[in-house]
Formats: C-alpha cells, structure tokens, sequence
C-alpha cells in the first residue's frame, strides 16, 4: 500500500447498514481509526458541535455517547448512504419540514467542513452520477455500445419507440423503486413491454418510464469497480422469470459465477469511471451471444455485499485499501 495512512476514516451511511461494518474492521486491521456516522440517528442519538470565530480555530466536533472525534483528524470520507432522520412522532407536524431543513443543512456544512478529505466519492459526482440518460452518453464517448433507449412522458414517442425495434423493447424506471404491499417489500423490476400495454400508455403523462431495446444476452454482469480494481461476476438468465430482469428471480443471484473482461472493455470502464471522477461504483452490463459488451447503467452507490458473499469478491477489503491509503 505504501505512504502514510488515513488518521480516521469517517463512514456516512445508516444504522441498518450491516455491510459498512465489514469496512470498518477491514479499517481498523490496516491500523486506522475508522469512525461511523449512521446519518438516521441524528439528531436524536449522535451530536454535533461546529464552531467558529474571529479569535479561535474551527473545531468540528462529532460526539457519540462518550466518544469524541476531533473532525479535523479525518482524512478519508466514505459516503456510502445518507437516510433521513428518525423523529420522534409526538413532534409538532408544523415544524417538522423546518426541523428536516435543519437537519440536513447542518450535516451539509459537516460535509463542507471536510474539503481536504478524500472522499469515497465527492456528493456532486455521486449525484452527477446518479442521472441515468447523460450517463449513456459518457458511456458511449468511454467506447462502450449502448442500447438505443427513450427517455419520456409522451405516449405516441413511447409507441413508435416499439415500433421503430419491431417489439423488441423493454422499460425501467429512472430510479430503483421499491414499495410495501401487505407488509411485503415489492420492487418496480424492468419488464418486456407487450403490443397490448401500447393502449395503456396515458399513465406516461403522470409518471415519465425509460424505453430501451432489448439486448440479447449470454450472460448478465455485475462489475463492482473500486480505484482501479474490476470484481466480476456473471449469471445466465435467459429462460424463466429472470430473463428480462434477473432480480426477478431472486433465487439467481445465488448463481453468480466469476467471471472477467476483455483489455478493451476495462478500458471503457476506467474511462467512464474517470469521466465521473468516481472511485467506487456497481455497473451492470450485458454480455451477448456474439461477445459484444452492451453498458446498461452505473450505480456510484450500488451494493456490492451480496455479490461479495455469492461469489467470494474481497471487495470490502479492496475499499478499505483505498479509504486508508496516503
């Protein structure tokens, strides 16, 4: 690894968030102080003390029970999640949206406060990132192929979107969409759209829908990229429920298998990676049955646990390598 190594590592996520713990131990094993900021419990269970003055140095205190962290010991920063804070249910609702405001202004002058940081990854890319639509385009100029897609609320565009791929397409959303129905956590999956959803496509003018053609695959991969590191796994999901959307089949993610990249599309995907300025991030692409690599998307905030413990990916430690190195 080499250079001097991180003081502290600051990991913002969220108290049910079990993977962040497996960094912090790979953390504090490479002797680094590793500090977590489950962001759903403040204001009511950790503090902040952010100071300032014409006569005094800044102090930017994070005090948890009776453990105090001098902020200005943090080198490295992991933003893995930020969730919205717990409150109390007997708050007054009329000052509960001022209160929210409050919350996350403070923490953004927390974050502000940490500059000379280095961070896993920046807000801004995460968030640049985060738009699926521009990121085909970066995709594209990093030299991958992409499927012709369609972003929209317009029904008619939608409908000729299916006729110029003669019905070969699919539709997702912009967003991972999840929702509880019964008490049972559902999901907005990618589906193939049949000739009969055409006359069912007014909803459009209330909720925009991306439209892609459909890809042919061999294989599905899932590629967790930290620094310049590739972890690679791959499914086949052709036949069944999982074929559109492996997910849909929850009992294949159990069937992910390793698997590699050719140099030339590592190289795409360090050139995208660095369009983005991003350290870390989760890409999905599509294998097909001639060996052209299709980019479907990047998440700058994908999980990458349940690939690690399916398939025996060292991803954690890999992230803790760069959270620790000089």
């Amino acid at each position: 690894m080499g250079g001097r190594v991180a003081d502290t590592v600051l990991i913002i996520t969220h108290s049910g968030d079990e993977p962040a713990g497996m960094v912090v131990d790979a953390v504090k094993a490479r002797g680094c102080d590793a500090v977590r900021f489950d962001t759903d419990r403040f204001p009511t269970e950790l503090r902040l003390v952010l100071s300032q003055g014409t006569n005094r140095a800044p102090s930017y205190l994070f005090v948890e029970g009776d453990r105090r962290v001098e902020l200005t010991q943090v080198k490295s920063v992991w933003y893995r999640r930020f969730y919205s804070a717990r409150l109390p249910p007997e708050l007054d609702e009329r000052y509960l949206q001022y209160s929210k405001l409050e919350i996350r202004t403070l923490l953004s002058s927390l974050f502000a406060a940490l500059p000379d940081a280095r961070w896993i990854d920046p807000i801004d890319r995460v968030h640049r990132a985060h738009h699926k639509v521009p990121q085909l385009e970066l995709a594209k100029q990093a030299g991958f192929t992409v499927p012709d897609t369609l972003a929209t609320n317009d029904p008619e565009a939608a409908r000729r979107f299916f006729e110029e791929h003669q019905g070969k397409v699919v539709t997702k959303m912009l967003n991972a969409i999840s929702f509880t129905d019964d008490g049972n956590e559902q999901m907005v999956f990618t589906s193939k759209v049949q000739e009969q959803h055409l006359d069912e496509l007014d909803g459009l003018r209330y909720c925009p829908a991306v439209f892609q053609e459909m890809v042919d695959k061999e294989v599905e991969l899932r590629v967790a990229v930290v620094g310049r590191k590739l972890f690679v796994a791959s499914v086949d999901s052709k036949g069944g429920a999982g074929e559109v959307d492996w997910r849909r089949a929850g009992d294949l993610a159990y069937h992910f298998t390793p698997d590699s990249l050719p140099p030339d599309v590592v190289e795409c995907v360090h050139r995208l990676m660095d369009a983005y300025g991003l350290t870390y991030g989760s890409l999905d692409i599509i294998r097909r049955p001639d060996g052209k690599h299709v980019f479907l998307e990047v998440n700058s905030a994908g999980e990458w646990a349940w690939l690690q413990q399916m398939v025996g990916l060292p991803i954690h430690e890999a992230l803790a390598d760069e959270l620790t190195r000089a």
